[in-house]
Protein backbone atom coordinates (compact mmCIF):
# COMPACT_ATOMS: atom_id res chain seq x y z
CA UNK A 1 0.00 0.00 0.00
CA UNK A 2 1.05 3.58 -0.62
CA UNK A 3 0.20 6.61 1.49
CA UNK A 4 -0.36 10.33 1.06
CA UNK A 5 -1.28 13.39 3.11
CA UNK A 6 -4.96 14.27 2.71
CA UNK A 7 -6.71 17.58 3.25
CA UNK A 8 -3.76 19.93 3.48
CA UNK A 9 -0.33 19.88 5.08
CA UNK A 10 -1.80 19.26 8.54
CA UNK A 11 -4.17 16.57 7.30
CA UNK A 12 -3.90 12.87 8.12
CA UNK A 13 -1.74 10.33 6.34
CA UNK A 14 -4.05 8.01 4.43
CA UNK A 15 -3.76 4.99 2.19
CA UNK A 16 -4.03 6.02 -1.44
CA UNK A 17 -6.99 3.68 -1.84
CA UNK A 18 -10.09 4.36 0.26
CA UNK A 19 -12.52 1.57 1.06
CA UNK A 20 -16.13 2.60 0.58
CA UNK A 21 -18.52 1.19 3.18
CA UNK A 22 -21.74 2.38 1.53
CA UNK A 23 -23.50 -1.00 1.37
CA UNK A 24 -21.97 -2.57 4.46
CA UNK A 25 -24.64 -3.49 6.94
CA UNK A 26 -27.40 -3.62 4.32
CA UNK A 27 -26.82 -5.51 1.07
CA UNK A 28 -23.40 -6.68 2.31
CA UNK A 29 -23.93 -8.69 5.49
CA UNK A 30 -21.86 -8.26 8.61
CA UNK A 31 -19.59 -11.34 8.31
CA UNK A 32 -18.71 -10.43 4.71
CA UNK A 33 -18.21 -6.78 5.62
CA UNK A 34 -15.90 -7.71 8.50
CA UNK A 35 -13.89 -10.00 6.21
CA UNK A 36 -13.48 -7.20 3.64
CA UNK A 37 -12.46 -4.69 6.31
CA UNK A 38 -10.00 -7.18 7.83
CA UNK A 39 -8.38 -7.82 4.44
CA UNK A 40 -8.14 -4.10 3.71
CA UNK A 41 -6.45 -3.49 7.05
CA UNK A 42 -4.13 -6.48 6.56
CA UNK A 43 -3.03 -5.01 3.20
CA UNK A 44 -2.15 -1.70 4.86
CA UNK A 45 -5.36 0.12 3.98
CA UNK A 46 -6.26 2.83 6.45
CA UNK A 47 -8.83 5.10 4.76
CA UNK A 48 -12.54 4.28 5.27
CA UNK A 49 -15.38 6.21 3.62
CA UNK A 50 -18.96 6.26 4.85
CA UNK A 51 -21.89 8.64 5.45
CA UNK A 52 -24.68 9.14 7.95
CA UNK A 53 -27.23 8.16 5.28
CA UNK A 54 -25.81 4.87 3.94
CA UNK A 55 -27.88 3.11 2.74
CA UNK A 56 -31.30 4.58 3.51
CA UNK A 57 -32.72 3.59 0.09
CA UNK A 58 -32.46 -0.14 0.79
CA UNK A 59 -35.78 -1.63 1.90
CA UNK A 60 -35.99 -1.64 5.69
CA UNK A 61 -32.86 0.47 6.17
CA UNK A 62 -32.58 3.66 8.22
CA UNK A 63 -29.40 5.08 6.66
CA UNK A 64 -27.31 4.49 9.75
CA UNK A 65 -26.30 0.92 8.99
CA UNK A 66 -22.89 1.63 7.47
CA UNK A 67 -21.65 3.80 10.35
CA UNK A 68 -23.11 1.35 12.89
CA UNK A 69 -21.27 -1.54 11.28
CA UNK A 70 -17.98 0.32 11.10
CA UNK A 71 -18.35 1.22 14.76
CA UNK A 72 -18.79 -2.43 15.67
CA UNK A 73 -15.80 -3.47 13.56
CA UNK A 74 -13.53 -0.77 15.00
CA UNK A 75 -14.50 -1.82 18.52
CA UNK A 76 -14.11 -5.53 17.82
CA UNK A 77 -10.66 -5.10 16.29
CA UNK A 78 -9.46 -2.32 18.61
CA UNK A 79 -7.97 -0.51 15.65
CA UNK A 80 -9.51 2.96 15.75
CA UNK A 81 -6.08 4.60 16.08
CA UNK A 82 -4.89 2.90 12.88
CA UNK A 83 -7.79 3.95 10.70
CA UNK A 84 -8.71 7.25 9.05
CA UNK A 85 -12.46 7.79 8.88
CA UNK A 86 -14.26 10.03 6.39
CA UNK A 87 -17.99 10.45 6.83
CA UNK A 88 -20.61 12.84 5.50
CA UNK A 89 -23.56 14.84 6.76
CA UNK A 90 -26.42 16.61 5.05
CA UNK A 91 -28.16 13.93 3.00
CA UNK A 92 -29.90 11.75 5.58
CA UNK A 93 -33.70 11.92 5.13
CA UNK A 94 -35.37 13.89 7.91
CA UNK A 95 -38.77 12.50 8.95
CA UNK A 96 -39.89 16.05 9.73
CA UNK A 97 -40.15 16.68 5.99
CA UNK A 98 -42.68 15.02 3.72
CA UNK A 99 -41.05 15.95 0.41
CA UNK A 100 -39.26 13.25 -1.62
CA UNK A 101 -35.49 12.93 -1.27
CA UNK A 102 -33.33 15.00 -1.58
CA UNK A 103 -35.78 17.72 -0.58
CA UNK A 104 -36.29 15.97 2.75
CA UNK A 105 -32.56 15.79 3.51
CA UNK A 106 -31.35 16.96 6.92
CA UNK A 107 -29.42 19.76 5.23
CA UNK A 108 -26.43 21.87 6.16
CA UNK A 109 -27.77 24.35 8.70
CA UNK A 110 -25.62 24.76 11.80
CA UNK A 111 -28.06 22.82 14.06
CA UNK A 112 -28.38 20.03 11.49
CA UNK A 113 -24.60 19.71 11.13
CA UNK A 114 -24.06 19.62 14.89
CA UNK A 115 -26.73 16.97 15.41
CA UNK A 116 -25.60 14.87 12.46
CA UNK A 117 -21.96 14.97 13.52
CA UNK A 118 -22.81 13.89 17.07
CA UNK A 119 -24.89 11.04 15.68
CA UNK A 120 -22.05 9.89 13.44
CA UNK A 121 -19.53 9.97 16.30
CA UNK A 122 -21.84 7.92 18.49
CA UNK A 123 -22.45 5.30 15.80
CA UNK A 124 -18.78 5.06 14.93
CA UNK A 125 -17.82 4.81 18.62
CA UNK A 126 -15.27 7.60 18.46
CA UNK A 127 -14.78 11.16 19.70
CA UNK A 128 -13.58 12.47 16.34
CA UNK A 129 -13.39 11.79 12.63
CA UNK A 130 -10.52 12.75 10.41
CA UNK A 131 -12.66 14.03 7.51
CA UNK A 132 -16.24 15.31 7.53
CA UNK A 133 -17.89 16.10 4.19
CA UNK A 134 -20.89 18.29 3.45
CA UNK A 135 -22.57 15.56 1.42
CA UNK A 136 -24.99 17.43 -0.87
CA UNK A 137 -25.92 21.05 -1.37
CA UNK A 138 -28.44 22.81 0.86
CA UNK A 139 -29.53 25.97 -0.93
CA UNK A 140 -31.69 27.06 1.99
CA UNK A 141 -28.70 28.09 4.13
CA UNK A 142 -25.74 30.36 3.52
CA UNK A 143 -22.22 29.16 2.92
CA UNK A 144 -21.23 31.24 5.95
CA UNK A 145 -23.55 29.30 8.27
CA UNK A 146 -22.28 25.95 7.06
CA UNK A 147 -18.64 27.07 7.22
CA UNK A 148 -19.13 28.32 10.75
CA UNK A 149 -20.58 25.01 11.88
CA UNK A 150 -17.70 23.05 10.36
CA UNK A 151 -15.24 25.47 11.95
CA UNK A 152 -16.90 24.90 15.32
CA UNK A 153 -16.47 21.13 15.02
CA UNK A 154 -12.83 21.51 14.01
CA UNK A 155 -12.21 23.89 16.91
CA UNK A 156 -13.71 21.35 19.31
CA UNK A 157 -11.40 18.63 18.01
CA UNK A 158 -14.29 16.55 16.68
CA UNK A 159 -13.22 16.92 13.04
CA UNK A 160 -9.74 17.32 11.58
CA UNK A 161 -10.49 18.17 7.93
CA UNK A 162 -13.56 19.84 6.44
CA UNK A 163 -14.64 18.46 3.08
CA UNK A 164 -17.31 19.09 0.48
CA UNK A 165 -19.03 16.72 -1.93
CA UNK A 166 -21.45 17.10 -4.83
CA UNK A 167 -21.18 20.89 -4.99
CA UNK A 168 -20.44 22.73 -8.25
CA UNK A 169 -16.94 24.17 -8.33
CA UNK A 170 -18.08 27.84 -8.13
CA UNK A 171 -19.95 26.96 -4.95
CA UNK A 172 -16.90 25.19 -3.51
CA UNK A 173 -14.97 28.41 -4.06
CA UNK A 174 -17.67 30.55 -2.48
CA UNK A 175 -17.83 28.26 0.54
CA UNK A 176 -14.06 28.46 0.98
CA UNK A 177 -14.23 32.24 0.74
CA UNK A 178 -16.99 32.32 3.37
CA UNK A 179 -14.81 30.32 5.75
CA UNK A 180 -11.84 32.60 5.13
CA UNK A 181 -13.97 35.67 5.83
CA UNK A 182 -14.90 34.21 9.23
CA UNK A 183 -11.37 33.14 10.03
CA UNK A 184 -12.32 29.47 10.32
CA UNK A 185 -10.86 26.47 8.48
CA UNK A 186 -12.45 26.02 5.08
CA UNK A 187 -12.90 23.00 2.88
CA UNK A 188 -9.55 21.39 2.08
CA UNK A 189 -10.98 18.12 0.75
CA UNK A 190 -13.49 17.32 -1.96
CA UNK A 191 -15.26 14.13 -3.05
CA UNK A 192 -16.81 14.14 -6.52
CA UNK A 193 -17.79 11.69 -9.24
CA UNK A 194 -14.67 11.08 -11.33
CA UNK A 195 -13.17 8.27 -13.39
CA UNK A 196 -10.97 7.43 -16.36
CA UNK A 197 -13.81 8.56 -18.64
CA UNK A 198 -15.28 12.03 -18.22
CA UNK A 199 -18.99 12.80 -18.49
CA UNK A 200 -20.03 14.34 -21.79
CA UNK A 201 -20.52 18.12 -21.78
CA UNK A 202 -23.86 19.13 -20.32
CA UNK A 203 -24.54 15.72 -18.77
CA UNK A 204 -26.83 15.78 -15.75
CA UNK A 205 -27.37 13.06 -13.18
CA UNK A 206 -30.75 12.15 -11.71
CA UNK A 207 -29.46 12.25 -8.13
CA UNK A 208 -27.39 15.15 -6.75
CA UNK A 209 -24.07 13.88 -8.04
CA UNK A 210 -21.48 16.35 -9.25
CA UNK A 211 -18.72 15.25 -11.66
CA UNK A 212 -15.32 16.84 -11.24
CA UNK A 213 -14.72 19.55 -13.82
CA UNK A 214 -11.47 21.01 -15.14
CA UNK A 215 -11.62 23.97 -12.77
CA UNK A 216 -11.88 21.70 -9.74
CA UNK A 217 -9.11 19.42 -10.98
CA UNK A 218 -6.91 22.51 -11.39
CA UNK A 219 -7.54 23.36 -7.72
CA UNK A 220 -6.53 19.84 -6.73
CA UNK A 221 -3.46 20.04 -8.95
CA UNK A 222 -2.49 23.34 -7.34
CA UNK A 223 -2.71 21.92 -3.83
CA UNK A 224 -5.80 23.85 -2.71
CA UNK A 225 -7.80 20.67 -2.21
CA UNK A 226 -7.23 16.95 -1.81
CA UNK A 227 -9.68 14.85 -3.78
CA UNK A 228 -11.44 11.54 -3.37
CA UNK A 229 -13.29 10.14 -6.37
CA UNK A 230 -16.40 7.99 -6.29
CA UNK A 231 -17.99 5.97 -9.11
CA UNK A 232 -14.43 5.21 -10.17
CA UNK A 233 -15.48 2.19 -12.25
CA UNK A 234 -18.67 3.85 -13.57
CA UNK A 235 -20.91 1.22 -12.03
CA UNK A 236 -18.90 -1.51 -13.72
CA UNK A 237 -19.06 -0.16 -17.27
CA UNK A 238 -15.31 0.51 -17.30
CA UNK A 239 -14.53 -3.15 -16.80
CA UNK A 240 -17.46 -5.28 -17.98
CA UNK A 241 -18.87 -5.87 -21.46
CA UNK A 242 -22.35 -6.49 -20.04
CA UNK A 243 -22.48 -3.00 -18.47
CA UNK A 244 -22.88 -0.42 -21.25
CA UNK A 245 -21.86 3.15 -20.59
CA UNK A 246 -24.67 5.24 -19.16
CA UNK A 247 -26.04 8.09 -21.27
CA UNK A 248 -23.90 10.62 -19.37
CA UNK A 249 -20.77 8.98 -20.78
CA UNK A 250 -21.90 7.90 -24.22
CA UNK A 251 -19.82 9.46 -26.99
CA UNK A 252 -17.60 8.14 -29.80
CA UNK A 253 -14.55 9.52 -28.02
CA UNK A 254 -15.37 7.79 -24.74
CA UNK A 255 -16.07 4.53 -26.54
CA UNK A 256 -12.68 4.72 -28.18
CA UNK A 257 -11.00 5.53 -24.87
CA UNK A 258 -12.70 2.53 -23.30
CA UNK A 259 -11.46 0.25 -26.06
CA UNK A 260 -7.93 1.64 -25.64
CA UNK A 261 -7.93 0.94 -21.91
CA UNK A 262 -9.16 -2.61 -22.40
CA UNK A 263 -6.49 -3.23 -25.05
CA UNK A 264 -3.67 -1.85 -22.92
CA UNK A 265 -4.82 -3.88 -19.91
CA UNK A 266 -4.82 -7.09 -21.96
CA UNK A 267 -1.40 -6.38 -23.47
CA UNK A 268 0.09 -5.57 -20.05
CA UNK A 269 -1.53 -8.54 -18.32
CA UNK A 270 -3.33 -6.45 -15.71
CA UNK A 271 -7.02 -6.42 -14.94
CA UNK A 272 -9.18 -3.61 -16.25
CA UNK A 273 -10.13 -2.71 -12.68
CA UNK A 274 -6.52 -2.26 -11.67
CA UNK A 275 -5.65 -0.15 -14.69
CA UNK A 276 -8.72 2.09 -14.31
CA UNK A 277 -7.79 2.78 -10.70
CA UNK A 278 -4.07 3.14 -11.44
CA UNK A 279 -5.00 5.86 -13.93
CA UNK A 280 -6.41 7.89 -11.04
CA UNK A 281 -3.62 7.03 -8.62
CA UNK A 282 -0.89 8.01 -11.07
CA UNK A 283 -2.63 10.90 -12.77
CA UNK A 284 -2.07 14.63 -12.71
CA UNK A 285 -3.49 15.38 -10.26
CA UNK A 286 -3.23 12.17 -8.26
CA UNK A 287 -6.60 11.28 -6.75
CA UNK A 288 -7.68 8.89 -3.99
CA UNK A 289 -10.24 6.46 -5.46
CA UNK A 290 -13.08 5.30 -3.23
CA UNK A 291 -13.64 1.64 -4.04
CA UNK A 292 -16.71 -0.35 -3.12
CA UNK A 293 -16.55 -4.13 -3.19
CA UNK A 294 -18.85 -6.92 -2.12
CA UNK A 295 -16.29 -9.68 -1.58
CA UNK A 296 -12.70 -10.22 -0.49
CA UNK A 297 -11.89 -11.47 -4.00
CA UNK A 298 -13.04 -8.19 -5.51
CA UNK A 299 -10.99 -6.29 -2.93
CA UNK A 300 -7.87 -8.28 -3.82
CA UNK A 301 -8.27 -7.21 -7.45
CA UNK A 302 -8.64 -3.58 -6.36
CA UNK A 303 -5.60 -3.72 -4.10
CA UNK A 304 -3.45 -4.66 -7.08
CA UNK A 305 -3.98 -1.19 -8.56
CA UNK A 306 -1.10 0.19 -6.50
CA UNK A 307 1.24 -2.34 -8.12
CA UNK A 308 0.43 -1.54 -11.76
CA UNK A 309 3.75 -0.41 -13.32
CA UNK A 310 3.84 3.29 -14.10
CA UNK A 311 5.04 2.37 -17.57
CA UNK A 312 1.67 0.72 -18.23
CA UNK A 313 -0.20 3.85 -17.14
CA UNK A 314 2.15 5.91 -19.31
CA UNK A 315 1.40 3.67 -22.29
CA UNK A 316 -2.30 4.21 -21.72
CA UNK A 317 -1.81 7.97 -21.50
CA UNK A 318 0.17 7.96 -24.73
CA UNK A 319 -2.54 5.98 -26.54
CA UNK A 320 -5.26 8.25 -25.19
CA UNK A 321 -3.38 11.31 -26.38
CA UNK A 322 -3.83 10.07 -29.94
CA UNK A 323 -7.63 9.73 -29.53
CA UNK A 324 -9.84 12.36 -31.20
CA UNK A 325 -10.45 15.56 -29.28
CA UNK A 326 -13.86 15.95 -27.71
CA UNK A 327 -15.92 14.69 -24.80
CA UNK A 328 -14.04 12.47 -22.42
CA UNK A 329 -10.64 13.19 -23.96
Amino acid sequence: MEYTTFGGAAGPQVSTLALGAMMMGTTIDEPTSFAILDRFREAGGTFLDTADCYAFWVDGATGHESEDLLGRWLAARGCRAEMVIATKVGAQPDPAYSAPWPRDAEGLSAPAIRAAAEGSLARLGTDHVEVLFAHIEDKSVTFAETAGAFGELIGAGKVAVAGVSNHPTPHVKRARAAAEAQGVPGYTAVQQRHAYLRAVPGASFTSPQEPADDELLAMVRGGELSMMAYATLLEGSLVREDRPLSREYQSPENQRRLEIMWRIAEEAGVTRTRLALAWLLSGDPAIVPVVGVSSVAQLDDVLGAVDVPRAVVAALAEAVAEAPAGAGV
